[in-house]
């Protein structure tokens, strides 16, 4: 079951298509949209109320992918079902309610799977493996770069930037560090928009010093590719997504990025297999998800900081 019918909906909905051998059921609020869903798609089901359709349908997974703000209900009743989960970020409004999803996901039969999609990225995972194979050394620093367009402040005028589009790099700082938050400062310019760049500057509890930017200011639909750079004690490692890894240690080397990458067919296939293996195989955890939501937190509260 996948419960929202919008932008991020469809993509799941198509992914899920085209992977087949999967029955498929959609809840959308809005009547329009949920017809066009089901001319677009083969569904076994559909309802405007997610809730009496997780009764109805009887899932053997859902996939949460509505407005920020309805994530987490559906996922603890899908978890107090028995029903393994997978949410779209942030998994929840805020850590006290991310807190009570962990502690309901511990406690279920089933699991909870966070939608953090660039931990199944083939390039950001190839990034990780410079780190851990020891070529620049020691993490020292974590720096991104994230761009998009003008839109995205009137499309998600419900959600932070930070929420929206900085949490990816939240949770890849985290993922490549390890750790937890223990500073942050902000800044945000023009102050009081989403149509900003938004930066922060944390540091973890193991020393690596993160610079994280997001702007949502670019007029027309073609950005700068994202851009994520990794400092280590013996050199460093920048990622340009979609296209190549540099990599400056004892000598430079520039290693390709496999044009055919799908890292949310990647997350697809391990929360299928996690269903049929009754747990959760996936490289992220309802604790990552929480971390994360304790860091963006802290960034929030140092940008409303005087």
């Amino acid at each position: 079951m996948v419960a929202g019918g919008g932008a991020f909906g469809k993509e799941h909905l198509t992914t899920l298509a085209a992977m087949g051998g999967v029955a498929l059921a959609v809840a959308e609020t809005r009547a329009d949209e949920l017809a066009r869903l089901a001319a677009m798609f083969a569904l076994a089901d559909r309802d405007a109320d997610g809730f009496a359709l997780l009764e109805r349908f009887a899932p053997d997974g859902v996939i949460v992918a509505t407005p920020a703000a309805a994530h987490a209900p559906l996922a603890a009743r899908a978890l107090e079902r028995g029903i393994p989960v997978l949410v779209e970020k942030p998994v929840a409004p805020d850590a006290a309610t991310m807190r009570g999803l962990c502690d309901l996901a511990a406690s279920s039969r089933a699991f909870l799977q966070p939608g953090h999609i660039l931990r199944f990225s083939a390039g950001h995972r190839q990034l990780l493996d410079v780190l851990r194979q020891g070529e620049i050394g020691e993490l020292a620093g974590f720096s991104s770069r994230r761009h998009r367009d003008a839109s995205h402040a009137a499309r998600y005028r419900d959600i932070d930037p930070v929420l929206m589009t900085m949490i990816h790099d939240i949770d890849l700082a985290l993922w490549f560090g390890g750790g937890t938050v223990v500073s942050a400062r902000a800044s945000r310019q023009p102050p009081g928009t989403a149509r900003s760049l938004t930066q922060a500057w944390l540091e973890s509890s193991t020393g690596v010093a993160w610079n994280l930017a997001t702007a949502w200011l670019h007029p027309g639909s073609v950005c700068p590719p994202d851009r994520v750079e990794i400092v280590g004690a013996a050199g460093s490692a920048e990622l340009h997504a979609g296209s190549h890894i540099d990599i400056f240690g004892r000598s430079h080397r520039r290693v390709a990025i496999d044009a055919a990458d799908d890292p949310l067919r990647a997350e697809l296939d391990c929360f299928l297999a996690g269903i049929r293996a009754g747990t959760c195989l996936a490289p992220v955890s309802p604790q990552d998800a929480l971390d994360g939501l304790v860091a963006a937190e802290m960034v929030l509260a140092a940008l409303q900081a005087p």
